[in-house]
């Protein structure tokens, strides 16, 4: 793909072009290379290359790439990535998506400083991480107590165990049915887009051999959540 080189306007015109989340994505893979070499021979790049590889890292978040996003994370520069601020929110973040802490994964995209250039990402992962748990959790359960439900999107769990009905209007606005006698919420599953043959973090003929191990490794080593087998 012939694109024009990385700059901070480059990369503000692709967020607003593109249409969406794996478009963003496709364009700003074919900047990887540049940026890490920017980054070897330039030392006055370092807004930059924290606003791409932020903006890559929330392109991987948004296309389900928990996988590569952590191989990414690996194979950009060190040094930008031990200092720099929105780079350091970004691997907090992973940690908490890697390991299912949906506690902590709504409080450091609502509380953590984003730079108000990442803020429109940032803003957009919250939803799609809330659309795509909620549609999971429809799935997992045929009861499930108000507070649990609430913490799995972020919502007010004390009002939720409360029977808070702001809070239980969310559930049954896309057809659960909520149990005043038993307090219970009975999630209706909610239907999910088929997945195509090859997902973007699978294997892909071409990929160098070491980052396909390396997802392999990931995908079995992968810690266990309520929703895979963990306990709630």
């Amino acid at each position: 793909m012939d694109l024009p080189p990385l700059s901070k306007e480059q990369l503000s015109a692709v967020l607003k072009s593109s249409r969406s989340p794996t478009e963003l994505y496709n364009i700003l893979v074919e900047y990887e290379g540049e940026a890490y070499l920017m980054s070897t021979s330039d030392s006055n790049v370092s807004e930059l290359l924290s606003l791409f590889y932020s903006t890559f890292f929330f392109a991987h978040l948004l296309t389900d790439q928990i996988y590569e996003a952590r191989a990414m994370t690996q194979r950009m520069p060190q040094e930008l990535s031990q200092n720099d601020p929105s780079l350091q929110n970004c691997l907090t973040l992973l940690r908490a998506v890697w390991q299912r802490n949906y506690e902590s994964i709504y409080k450091i995209l609502r509380e953590l400083p984003w730079p108000d250039f990442l803020r429109p990402a940032v803003e957009s992962y919250e939803t799609y991480f809330q659309e795509k748990t909620l549609k999971e959790v429809s799935h997992a359960y045929e009861a499930i107590r108000p507070a649990t439900a609430a913490n799995y999107l972020g919502l007010d769990t004390a009002a939720a165990e409360q029977g808070d009905p702001a809070v239980i209007q969310k559930f049954t606005a896309v057809g659960w049915v909520w149990d005043e006698s038993t307090r219970l919420l009975h999630p209706k599953p909610i239907p999910t887009a088929p997945e195509k043959d090859t997902r973007l973090y699978d294997e892909k003929p071409g990929r160098s051999d070491w980052l396909n191990e390396e997802l392999r490794w990931l995908r079995n080593n992968r810690p266990p959540g309520p929703l895979n087998g963990g306990n709630v």
